[in-house]
């Protein structure tokens, strides 16, 4: 006899809308029979038991792993492409279709192919990309679902290009200014590790030979090159210890806001940050006030992509004042992190009924100062680390070179 097995599935009733459930049935054509007897037409429909579903948390792990390896250049020629074809009469199925096909990326091809299947299977455009929350960020999601029901999806996927676009150019920008004095810094460290183990006991050894003792600046050095070049079971493993220490503590919810704290507050970062959230904030507001998203959602969304806890107070802050009746330019008013001329352009698009077309303003306006505050920060860290660079090398070949002072008094002896 075979065994009963339960199946879940999705479909469409006899009005049109999707319905989702469970059935027993020894066979998935027996289960599919079921369905159409009761006027369903399926979606939709896989083994539900206990093997199935270990088969599909694995088939998710696979699809997470191919979302990291995809870049969001892909996702922004996506729209691009899928905008075009729908602006000349192209249907959805057969758009995303001509995407997979086109796509470079095998991992991409294959998220597009899943995509391409569960769309033509019935499912709505913006519910597959909610799906994979890792490769399409929450706004993109959003706006597909309001132009959905609007029927402006062609166009909204041009717009979703131009804003991820945008987010990118902002994100490589950030990304360049703190990669610059982390490389300077760790290259720094590598030249006085590499002077301190290989060069200063090179010297040692004439010393030693002559029986000459070394300067005090020499000593020091020497030893802390003896201790890094033979003590590293002991300080290894505190480094190690102390790096996890330090990651499970930014992790936390005191070492999360202390960390968000310093980016807001902290020289040479705070205007860099600021105008980064700011820059996200209003082109978000922008893009989803034009799609015609509710302001309460787009709120919320604001605080979902910001990304700092410090910043994310004056969202819910904002969320509540908007609950409670009061206009979004009041919030932005009483907000300490936002900058006055920011609350009184908010002001004025309230007033005039044109608040989308502001933050767009806004948006240009903040990423302008971005760039500006980038360049100021990396004007201003490039010489303080050139000259930390050179005191510390400086100190090192000081100490390289007053032995060699002493040479000829040495040799002599």
């Amino acid at each position: 006899m075979t065994a009963v097995t339960t199946y879940a599935y999705r479909a469409r009733n006899q009005d049109g809308q999707a319905v989702s459930g469970t059935l027993s049935a020894e066979t998935p054509e027996q289960a599919a029979s079921q369905l159409r007897v009761d006027g369903l037409v399926i979606t939709g429909l896989r083994d539900a038991s206990a093997t199935a579903q270990v088969e599909a948390d694995v088939l998710v792990v696979k699809a997470r792993q191919r979302a990291r390896r995809v870049r969001r250049g892909d996702v922004v020629a996506m729209c691009q492409e899928l905008g075009v074809m729908l602006e000349t009469g192209v249907t959805l199925s057969e758009a995303l279709s001509a995407v997979t096909a086109q796509a470079k990326r095998p991992e991409f091809r294959a998220i597009l192919a899943d995509i391409t299947d569960e769309v033509c299977g019935g499912m709505p455009f913006s519910e597959a990309l909610a799906r994979r929350p890792r490769l399409f960020p929450q706004v993109m999601t959003s706006l597909v679902r309001a132009s959905e029901a609007s029927g402006t999806m062609s166009g909204m996927l041009l717009r979703i290009a131009d804003y991820l676009g945008a987010e990118e150019k902002t994100r490589r920008q950030v990304r360049g200014a703190l990669v610059y004095p982390a490389f300077m810094f760790g290259t720094g460290a590598v030249v006085v590790l590499f002077m301190m183990v290989f060069i200063l006991p090179r010297f040692a050894k004439v010393y030693e030979m002559r029986a000459a003792s070394l300067p005090g600046p020499t000593r020091v050095l020497m030893g802390l090159g003896d201790f890094v070049s033979t003590q590293w079971a002991i300080y290894l493993p505190v480094l190690g210890a102390v790096a996890l220490v330090m990651t499970l503590w930014q992790r936390s919810e005191h070492g999360g806001w202390v960390r968000d704290w310093l980016k807001l507050h902290a020289w040479g970062l705070r205007d860099v940050f600021r105008n980064l959230y700011l820059t996200r904030a209003s082109r978000t507001m922008s893009t989803l006030l034009a799609a015609g998203v509710n302001l309460l959602d787009v709120i919320a969304i604001c605080r979902s992509i910001t990304g700092n806890r410090v910043f994310n107070r004056v969202w819910s802050g904002m969320e509540q004042q908007v609950r409670d009746g009061l206009p979004l330019s009041r919030a932005f008013m009483e907000s300490a992190e936002m900058p006055p001329n920011v609350a009184s352009m908010v002001t004025a698009g309230e007033r005039s009924g044109q608040l989308p077309e502001v933050m767009e303003k806004i948006a240009v306006f903040s990423e302008e100062r971005l760039e500006s505050s980038v360049k100021k920060a990396t004007t201003m860290i490039e010489p303080i680390m050139i000259i930390g660079m050179g005191l510390l090398v400086g100190a090192v070949a000081l100490a390289l070179l007053l032995p060699i002072f002493k040479m000829s008094g040495v040799v002599g002896g």
